[in-house]
C-alpha cells in the first residue's frame, strides 16, 4: 500500500530499472529520511501505550531490521511510518505525541497478504497502483514482467489470485508494492509465508533495492534472512525500541531439543487416512497423484512442503471442505467427512486466523464452540481458560481478537480449536507470526496435547520446525505424492 498522505501524481512511465541509480548512506552528508523523535502512540481505548518514547533516524540506503515478541509494537511502528494509526477526536481516549517526519514516498507490504489483495487476478493487482498513479497502457506490460521476474511469479499473469497459496499471495503483494517504486519500503513479516526458496528470492531482491538507493525498514522475527543486508537491528520490547545486533538475537533462542520418544503402538487404528487421492491442479497439472497417508492416535507428524505444492489443500481434503476428484478419506470414524459434523472429533488451524475469528472478545471466541457442543457453564470456562493459558493468552480474554497482533489471533485461533479436544488436529503453518519463544510454546503446548490426552497432530509447514526431534514422523510433499524423510 503507497502511503496516502505522500504525493502520489505520476507524470510519465514509471522506471523500473533498480539500477538507475546508486545512493551512498553517509550520515554525515546525508539528511535522514525517517525522523521520529519521542514518538508516543495509544491505541484508541487502550490502557498501555503500543510505542513508548520511540527516536529513530534513517538515512536513504539503509536497510533497517526491528525484531521483537509478538505484540511488542513491530506492526504498529509500521503502520505509522505508513501513516495508517487511527487518531480519535478525543485526545484523552488515545493517539500520538511527538515527532515523526517521512521524506520519501513509502509502501508497505502487510503480515496478512489477504487484507492487502483487492483485484480478481495477478497482473490486475500488479497494475493497480500504477493505473491509479495515471501509468500510461503502454507500459503496463513492462511493469508487469519486471516486478513478476523479481518475485518469481513469472507465469502466473493471468492466475486467480485465491489459487495462490499463502506464500505465493505474499510475493505477490510484494510485486505490488514494487510496481509503484516507492523510495521507502516496509516489510512486516516479509519472511513468513515464504519457503527457503522464496526466502533467498526475496532476500536477492532487498539486496537489489538497497543497492540502488531504496530504502528499507523490516519487522520479523526470523532475521536469519538478513543477516549480510541490515545495517542496523533494533529489538522493540512494550514499544520501545533498543539498539541490537544478529548474533545476540540468534544465541537467545537456543534450546537443546527434547527428548525422543516411542510413538504410536502399532495396534491403535488410525484416526486419518488418505487412500489413493487424486485431485487435478491449476490448468492440466496434477496436485495429488495416488497420494496415501495415515494419522494414528497421540502420534506427531511433520509436513513439509515447498509454497504452492498442495499442503493446505491436503488438510482441506481431510476435514471435507474440499472434495479430491477420486480415492477414499476417512477422519476420525467418518467417511467421507462432514465438516459440519467434526466438531469435538477433529478440527483445522488455517493459516489465515482472520478467517476463523468473528467474537467481540478472546473468551467469546475460544468459547463458542464448546457452546455448540452444549457444555455446562462451569466447563466452558475451565476448557477457555486451560487453552488460553497453554498457550500464553490467558492475559488476552477480555481484548478483541480484532485488536491484537497476527501472532496473538493465531494463538487464540488454536485455542478454540484445542479446546473442544479433538481426536485429531491439524495444523496449517501454525507458526506463522510468533517469535522463538512462542513457537516452542506451540511445540510444548501440542506435545502435551499429543502425551496427556491421545491427540494426533499434524503440522504443515514449508519452513522447518522449532524443534526438529518433536515429530514421529517427517513427510515431504513434492510432485504430487508423499515421500517420508527429515528436513
Amino acid at each position: 500500500m503507497l502511503s496516502p498522505d505522500r504525493d502520489a501524481t505520476c507524470t510519465g512511465a514509471l522506471n523500473l530499472d533498480f539500477r538507475r541509480r546508486v545512493f551512498v548512506a553517509d550520515k554525515e552528508t546525508q539528511e535522514p529520511i525517517l525522523t521520529m523523535e519521542s514518538f508516543f502512540y495509544r491505541y484508541p481505548g487502550a490502557k498501555a501505550a503500543a510505542l513508548d518514547s520511540v527516536s529513530l533516524a534513517l538515512f536513504r540506503g539503509q536497510c533497517l531490521c526491528v525484531t521483537g515478541p509478538s505484540g511488542s509494537g513491530k506492526s504498529t511502528l509500521l503502520r505509522a511510518i505508513q501513516g495508517l494509526l487511527p487518531e480519535p477526536a478525543d485526545p484523552s481516549e488515545g493517539g500520538s505525541t511527538g515527532t515523526l517526519e517521512v521524506e520519501l514516498d513509502t509502501a508497505m507490504v502487510f503480515q496478512n497478504a489477504d487484507t492487502q489483495i483487492l483485484c480478481t487476478t495477478v497482473t490486475d493487482e500488479v497494475l493497480f497502483g500504477p493505473d491509479n498513479r495515471g501509468i500510461p497502457p503502454e507500459d503496463r506490460n513492462a511493469i508487469v514482467a519486471e516486478v513478476l521476474e523479481a518475485t518469481g511469479l513469472t507465469g502466473f499473469e493471468s492466475r486467480n489470485v485465491e489459487a495462490l497459496s499463502a506464500g505465493e499471495k505474499h510475493r505477490l503483494t510484494i510485486a505490488s508494492v514494487l510496481s509503484m517504486k516507492p523510495g521507502l519500503l516496509l516489510f512486516d513479516e516479509p519472511s513468513a509465508q515464504l519457503d527457503d526458496a522464496g526466502k533467498e528470492r526475496m532476500r536477492s531482491l532487498l539486496a537489489r533495492i538497497k543497492e540502488n538507493g531504496h530504502t528499507v525498514i523490516i519487522a520479523d522475527h526470523d532475521l536469519h534472512p538478513y543477516r549480510d543486508l541490515a545495517d542496523r537491528y533494533l529489538v522493540m520490547t512494550s514499544g520501545r525500541l533498543e539498539e541490537s545486533d544478529f548474533e545476540s538475537w540468534s544465541t537467545a533462542f537456543q534450546r537443546n531439543p527434547a527428548p525422543s520418544r516411542s510413538g504410536r503402538t502399532e495396534k491403535s487404528e488410525a484416526v486419518l487416512s488418505l487412500d489413493n487421492i487424486h485431485m487435478a491442479g491449476h490448468g492440466s497439472s496434477t496436485l495429488f497423484d495416488n497420494l496415501s497417508f495415515s494419522l494414528y492416535p497421540g502420534e506427531s507428524v511433520f509436513l513439509y512442503g515447498l509454497n504452492g505444492a498442495g499442503k493446505s489443500t491436503l488438510l482441506a481434503c481431510a476435514v471435507g471442505l474440499l472434495k479430491p476428484n477420486c480415492g477414499t478419506v476417512a477422519i476420525a470414524g467418518m467417511s467421507p467427512p462432514d465438516p459440519s459434523k467434526l466438531l469435538g472429533k477433529a478440527a483445522l488451524l488455517s493459516q489465515n486466523p482472520l478467517r476463523q475469528l468473528f467474537e467481540i472478545t478472546v473468551f467469546k471466541e475460544v468459547a463458542f464452540s464448546l457452546k455448540r457442543m452444549g457444555l455446562e457453564a462451569d466447563e466452558i470456562e475451565d476448557r477457555v481458560m486451560f487453552s488460553l493459558a497453554l498457550l500464553g493468552i490467558d492475559h488476552l480474554a477480555g481484548r478483541s481478537p480484532m485488536t491484537i497482533s497476527f501472532g496473538e489471533q493465531h494463538r487464540v485461533a488454536l485455542a478454540s480449536l484445542i479446546a473442544t479436544r479433538p481426536a485429531v488436529l491439524l495444523l496449517d503453518e501454525p507458526f506463522s507470526g510468533l517469535d522463538f519463544p512462542h513457537r516452542f510454546k506451540i511445540i510444548d503446548a501440542l506435545s502435551a496435547l499429543r502425551d496427556d490426552h491421545g491427540m494426533a497432530v499434524l503440522i504443515a509447514s514449508h519452513g522447518s520446525l522449532p524443534d526438529p526431534s518433536w515429530p514421529d514422523r517427517t513427510y515431504i510433499l513434492e510432485g504430487g505424492r508423499l515421500h517420508e524423510g527429515t528436513v
